[in-house]
């Protein structure tokens, strides 16, 4: 792994509000944990580049996600819908860590962002880990 230059984190679409940088924002979130990962910087990308996109699987240019993962050796996927989609186009070498965002209440358990970020360092720097 070159710095996660093989490595791209893959959400759903870029919100409908502007991007915060304040305290406790998923931007702030998603930093402090590139530095659990041991990333000074990411690749990212969305399925869709539209903010008002209505998250159904036939409504985003598959073929476009498909050509763009396909540069990557290593994809993160922000949380389980992205990952059952990507399945879904035949992509299953992957793993998923929830969504930084406030409002995902996954990541008020601590010992499981923790353990799902280690889970995810695994597979990007020794790919011992099974999608389950």
């Amino acid at each position: 792994m070159d710095n996660g230059r093989d490595l791209i984190f893959l959400g759903l679409n870029p919100s409908k509000l502007k991007v915060s940088i304040g305290r406790n924002t998923a931007h702030v979130r998603f930093t402090e944990w590139l530095d659990v990962l041991g990333l000074e910087s990411a690749h990212f990308a969305n399925l869709s580049p539209d903010p008002h996109w209505d998250m159904k699987f036939k409504t985003f240019d598959h073929e476009d996600v498909k050509e763009g993962l396909a540069e990557y050796s290593k994809i993160v996927t922000w949380g389980d819908k992205v990952s059952n989609y990507i399945k879904r186009l035949g992509i299953s070498n992957h793993c998923v860590i929830p969504h930084p965002s406030g409002l995902n209440r996954k990541i008020n358990d601590h010992k499981y962002v923790m353990h799902t970020l280690e889970k995810c360092k695994e597979y990007i720097y020794e790919n011992n880990y099974s999608i389950g």
